[in-house]
């Protein structure tokens, strides 16, 4: 019998089309026995830090209250202007206003009986700055209201990088103990996600001490801030 090109051409092609199949079959299964021995373990690390506190944040407040919006506004003007002469040009650099209100009060019948307004006064002071001796010299003509710790931005993203470092070290070990842990042959880790919290300190023990006697200077401890980072993803082992 005699075989014609055209047929030779035909089982040729045939043969190609059934090999190139072969392979996309076992391509295929490979693929499926390596997707059957693959998990997803979804984890998480959290590191902390302790930073000492480096800044005060001291709110005074002027206040007035009188028969008129003028009134009100003429004596927190003046309060303010004599709290201002009271600081040295250095700290002035560390003050800045703050939230101005001036709203009536009324009595029973809903009349206005006065008008009661004030100002802010904000302190962001350096912790080695003489508090004390400041407060004294504000008091006359502010009001205290409120006393907080906390971090200048230099420190603060000083530690925060140096904690960032830390807990991606500790999420790479503890990926790699878990991959170990499980007899995998290789793993990876995929969707990391990162969170920063923080706890801020704040005082009210100065206020009060402020508010019992002129005389006597408030009880300020900075303390410390703890800086926390959470660090979670998905580890791929197979």
């Amino acid at each position: 019998m005699q075989i014609t090109p055209h047929a030779t051409t035909t089982n040729l092609m045939t043969s190609n089309r059934l090999s190139k199949l072969l392979a996309i079959l076992v391509f295929s299964f490979a693929g499926l026995a390596q997707a059957q021995v693959q998990h997803d373990i979804h984890f998480s690390i959290t590191e902390q830090l302790e930073v000492a506190n480096d800044q005060m944040i001291i709110q005074l407040a002027a206040q007035a209250q009188a028969d008129n919006t003028q009134a009100v506004s003429r004596q927190i003007n003046q309060a303010m202007q004599q709290a201002f002469q009271q600081l040295t040009a250095d700290e002035r650099n560390f003050v800045q206003t703050g939230q101005y209100s001036v709203n009536p009060r009324h009595n029973r019948d809903g009349d206005i009986i006065h008008w009661q307004g004030q100002q802010q006064l904000i302190l962001t002071l350096p912790i080695d700055a003489d508090i004390s001796e400041l407060l004294n010299r504000l008091q006359p003509y502010l009001s205290y209201q409120s006393m907080q710790a906390g971090l200048s931005h230099p420190k603060r993203q000083e530690a925060e990088n140096t904690l960032l470092e830390t807990a991606l070290k500790s999420y790479q070990a503890r990926a790699k103990l878990i991959a170990t842990s499980l007899a995998a042959n290789q793993y990876r880790i995929r969707e990391t996600h990162i969170q920063t919290q923080q706890q801020a300190g704040i005082f009210p023990q100065a206020r009060m001490a402020l508010a019992a006697s002129m005389d006597s200077a408030p009880v300020i401890e900075a303390g410390n801030q703890t800086l926390s980072i959470s660090v979670n993803g998905t580890l791929v082992i197979e």
